[in-house]
């Protein structure tokens, strides 16, 4: 894929945010590396979406800022945001698109407003769906495939897209093992090859602490722990966050946290 270099940083400063009149994240602050995933880390309702969101511009906090580089995401227009910010949903309405009309989708935002994607836009969308193992689904419609098929395929939406900022909500849940590993494995080659900066929220506590530089634990709205996988995942934490009972050791075969489950803590 040809690649553009990104170094672009995006900062949540102090944010604030609550639905319904209910807080939801409470004075987040927070930021992305270039060169980095990230992942954000934490039960159900932690705030881990409703954070993906401010970040993608698509939620204003009530207070907080949220800056791309030196300029206030509120200041950028949707196009703007477009292209410098991509966001997976953990859920993307089925469309009764083919799935490459649906990855191309990704490099409209660099396009002029009547201008039709050329032969290095279906390259390059063609090639994400490669690297998403999605290359087979080219000419089948979106709404007709699987679960798991479809996630790789907005995921290679996203990636086509080459934004300096990839964000993504549980880009993994819906798929097979394999699939899984793949997936983390090629949003760590996406952050190196192109210095972009990623966070993913997971479920998957172990494939978190394999793929991410960085983790972020969430609980109720706040971070609680930020840092590299083995100064966030310790027994302590995942007792107060979780409330389960764990035994943390380092893999000897990946060289990363592995985390035994024991049993909860009621």
């Amino acid at each position: 894929m040809n690649q553009s270099v990104s170094y672009e940083m995006l900062t949540a400063t102090g944010v604030c945010v609550s639905l319904s009149r209910v807080p939801v994240l409470e004075s987040i602050s927070f930021e992305t590396r270039p060169g980095e995933v990230t992942g954000l880390i934490g039960p159900n309702g932690s705030g881990k979406t409703t954070l993906l969101r401010v970040l993608a511009g698509l939620l204003r906090p009530d207070r907080g800022t949220v800056s791309l580089g030196e300029t206030n995401l509120k200041d950028l227009s949707a196009s703007e945001r477009a292209r410098r910010i991509a966001y997976m949903p953990q859920h993307d309405a089925a469309r009764p698109f083919t799935a490459l009309e649906t990855v191309l989708m990704g490099r409209y935002t660099h396009l002029s407003r009547f201008e039709l994607e050329g032969r290095r836009d279906r390259r390059i969308a063609r090639e994400a769906m490669i690297r998403t193992d999605s290359a087979r689904f080219e000419g089948r419609q979106l709404d007709r495939l699987s679960g798991g098929e479809r996630q790789r395929v907005i995921l290679a939406r996203a990636i086509a897209q080459q934004a300096s900022i990839i964000l993504l909500d549980e880009p993994s849940s819906s798929l097979d093992l394999r699939h899984r590993l793949s997936i983390m494995e090629t949003l760590r080659s996406e952050a190196a090859d192109r210095f972009v900066a990623i966070v993913v929220a997971l479920h998957d506590i172990s494939l978190a602490a394999r793929y991410c530089d960085r983790l972020a634990l969430l609980s109720a709205g706040s971070i609680v722990a930020e840092g590299a996988p083995d100064f966030v995942l310790t027994p302590g934490n995942l007792r107060g966050v979780f409330g389960v009972e764990t035994q943390v050791q380092m893999d000897p075969a990946t060289g990363c946290p592995q985390v035994w489950l024991i049993g909860t803590t009621m």
